[in-house]
């Protein structure tokens, strides 16, 4: 093992999924006496496993599996990631949802307005979604639905012939659609959006068998920072994009196989483990692991606080 303090963030990952085992099985909480992860809301350390993901797969991957717009559907469930919202336009807002031949982005506008004018949520609260900040843009006075349907996810719409053939395309990777996304045509579509939706693909007909699902990652703020605290580097420190994928993977390959008797009850034995069928981890099971134990991390040292806490008392759903 090279990897620093590599004890340290299996022993987070077997805790954090122990948690949701637990739940799982029906037992009572609070499942666990660390008061770091008992009291703050963690991600899963397998991003299939937390709550908008499933849904997604129930409801759209899955329904919509075969269909030619399956791509700009995840593109927008990501953006909007919201359940209760992606299901009103999916059944109750004829010509809003691209399963309609009659779709046009105005007319999810349409609906995500008329959503939001009853007070209901309409977008979700994990990430912030912003209009247009620049005034010169022709939209900067848009609400912001109008600018989500029809600027943000309506260019991707008008290229979506040219997206499905590049998604399609033989040998296409995980890297280079998350690239495609960040064209300079298509506005709102940073890394981090990018990347989610990437990541759902790859579960999809489009990038099921990328040939980098073991070997890229891409790596946020909180992933960095996350590498960094375990090579005990300085917090802020920003090392090469390449150095850091090269850290992640190496993290990856050692996790898999990492023989420890806790660590094999909780993930399987090595190459072996659930949900993935071959190795426990991907790249992408990485990158996400890095950023929940870089906060783990800020608040078990008193760096700062959760944004969101949990109470588990209240807890009904696994997430």
């Amino acid at each position: 093992m090279t990897t620093p303090r590599i004890n340290d963030i299996a022993a987070f990952m077997k805790a954090r999924h122990d948690i949701y085992l637990d739940r799982k099985a029906g037992k009572p909480g609070p499942w666990t006496a660390d008061p770091v992860l008992r009291d703050g809301r963690f991600c899963n350390i397998f991003r299939e496993l937390d709550t908008v993901t499933i849904w997604i797969e129930e409801n759209i991957r899955k329904p919509f599996a075969d269909h030619p717009h399956l791509w700009f559907m995840l593109a927008a469930a990501r953006y909007i990631n919201w359940p209760d919202t992606l299901e009103a336009l999916i059944k109750h807002y004829p010509n809003a949802w691209p399963s309609s031949p009659d779709f046009e982005p105005r007319h999810m506008t349409a609906a995500l307005e008329h959503l939001a004018s009853y007070g209901n949520k309409v977008y979700t609260g994990a990430y912030m979604i912003r209009a247009e900040s620049d005034p010169s843009k022709e939209w900067y006075s848009w609400s912001k639905h109008r600018y989500i349907a029809e600027i943000v996810l309506g260019r991707l719409w008008e290229d979506r012939e040219r997206f499905a053939a590049e998604l399609e395309k033989p040998g296409q990777t995980l890297e280079g659609a998350w690239k495609l996304f960040q064209e300079p045509r298509y506005v709102g579509w940073g890394p981090f959006m990018a990347y989610e939706v990437v990541t759902d693909l790859r579960h999809t007909r489009y990038l099921r068998n990328a040939p980098d699902i073991y070997t890229w990652a891409n790596a946020g703020p909180g992933a960095i920072r996350g590498l960094n605290r375990l090579y005990g580097r300085d917090i802020a420190a920003k090392p090469r994009p390449e150095q850091t994928n090269a850290e992640m993977i190496e993290l990856m390959q050692e996790l898999n196989a990492l023989d420890a008797r806790g660590f094999n009850e909780t993930f399987g034995p090595p190459q072996l483990g659930s949900p993935h069928v071959g190795p426990r981890f991907e790249a992408r099971d990485i990158e996400h692991t890095l950023c929940e134990f870089d906060k783990y991390e800020r608040v078990r040292l008193n760096e700062g606080k959760m944004r969101s806490k949990y109470d588990w008392r209240k807890a009904t759903t696994l997430a």
